[in-house]
């Protein structure tokens, strides 16, 4: 969602008419290659070129700085695109880094080869599942799984992404059913992809839609202010909500809190109340400056009790969102405490097994901090947060559910 202007701008290119005798011819791509559709409809858009000789060099491989730009240089105006110092690509990396596309770890590997896996790992940082009002659509991970010939050979930091552009039918594999994400994308390779991108009335997709209540009915949002901005932006109607201004993991069950329409509520009488069939905790954030082996028993003690007052239900943990020190002002909010609670909140969610919504990668801009135009304290989020936030959560809680 977040990127989904960059599509905008690539599609107002792909709807302006291009003449025959505007179309560019390369010497080494003919209309017998399998590729020629997608080099020469994007060649007459001016998105991708060829070179001086006349070629275009199908086989040629990409760098990530190639990809990247390829990606971007639509979306960017004629002084965003300006080379002044560096490296020929560095307006490309300070545009993707301030849009949150990249992150500083990206940066060391621009002139890399790109193989499949990273190209498939950028791309699935874009906006590519198709809107339908009332549903969210979803790969469909069994289907996409059972297609990958080598999936046991996908590095766990791959398959997500994988399993996304297989499953929205940007890129898939050989014919021996194989990704093969260790090849470098070649030139012809990356037209195909873009296209696919760009166009996706040509895809064969592989995917599920679910109504969008499924997942937020029968649902309990447990825990502090974030909890209430939610409440109060993030036009969810669905769930059950019970949340403390200042409220924290040491609290517990007893503590006075609110729900929706304002009135006060104890987390114990919410989990007594009725059966729930989600638990979503959304902690953290008071609870940072505290060296996390401390919080480890009150988190763990929390844990038990509300699987105890809910048996059947499946508990989420939501790691805490980014501040802005800056901003906050105080000594406790700073990127080192958040990253370290959060090393808590993961390691809590994989050894008990629960679901892990990763509310911290959502909005951590390159420097793991919270952006300043994002807070107004540098610990609350904006309104349009909060709703971000709240249009995220249930596909994230299907794809939690799905691991």
């Amino acid at each position: 969602m977040r990127f989904a202007a960059l599509v905008c701008a690539l599609c107002v290119l792909l709807a302006l008419p291009a003449s025959a005798a505007e179309a560019p011819s390369f010497s080494d791509v003919s209309e017998d290659d399998w590729f020629y559709a997608y080099v020469s409809r994007l060649a007459e858009r001016g998105i991708l070129n060829g070179f001086e000789d006349g070629t275009f060099r199908p086989a040629d491989t990409l760098t990530n700085a190639q990809l990247v730009k390829l990606l971007l240089v639509p979306s960017m105006t004629e002084e965003e695109r300006r080379w002044s110092e560096g490296e020929w690509w560095q307006p490309y990396a300070d545009f993707g880094l301030g849009l949150g596309f990249l992150t500083g770890e990206d940066i060391p590997r621009m002139e890399e080869p790109v193989d499949r896996y990273r190209a498939a790992q950028l791309l699935a940082r874009l906006d590519l599942l198709p809107k339908l009002e009332g549903f969210l659509a979803v790969p469909d991970r069994e289907r996409v799984k059972a297609e990958i010939a080598d999936l046991g050979d996908i590095p766990a930091d791959a398959l997500e992404a994988v399993i996304m552009v297989w499953g929205t039918g940007i890129i898939r594999g050989y014919d021996d059913g194989c990704f093969h994400g260790e090849r470098i994308l070649t030139r012809a390779e990356c037209a195909a992809v873009i296209w696919r991108w760009l166009m996706p009335e040509v895809r064969s997709p592989l995917l599920r839609y679910i109504p969008e209540d499924d997942w937020l009915t029968g649902t309990l949002l447990l825990g502090n202010s974030h909890c209430g901005g939610l409440s109060m932006y993030g036009e969810l109607t669905q769930p059950d909500y019970c949340f403390a201004y200042g409220g924290s993991i040491f609290s517990g069950l007893r503590a006075r809190c609110r729900d929706r329409n304002e009135r006060s509520v104890t987390p114990e009488g919410c989990l007594r109340s009725k059966p729930y069939e989600n638990v979503v905790l959304i902690f953290g954030t008071n609870e940072m400056g505290y060296d996390p082996e401390y919080l480890r028993p009150y988190f763990e003690s929390y844990l038990d009790a509300v699987a105890q007052l809910q048996p059947e239900a499946s508990i989420f943990l939501c790691t805490a969102p980014p501040v802005n020190q800056a901003l906050a002002g105080a000594d406790c909010f700073t990127a080192e405490n958040c990253l370290a609670v959060n090393g808590l909140i993961r390691s809590l969610a994989e050894e008990r097994d629960l679901g892990l919504l990763d509310v911290w990668a959502l909005f951590a801009d390159a420097e793991n901090v919270l952006p300043a135009s994002s807070t107004g304290d540098g610990i609350h989020l904006s309104s349009e947060c909060y709703l971000t936030w709240a249009r995220w959560l249930p596909l994230a809680m299907y794809l939690a559910a799905e691991e």
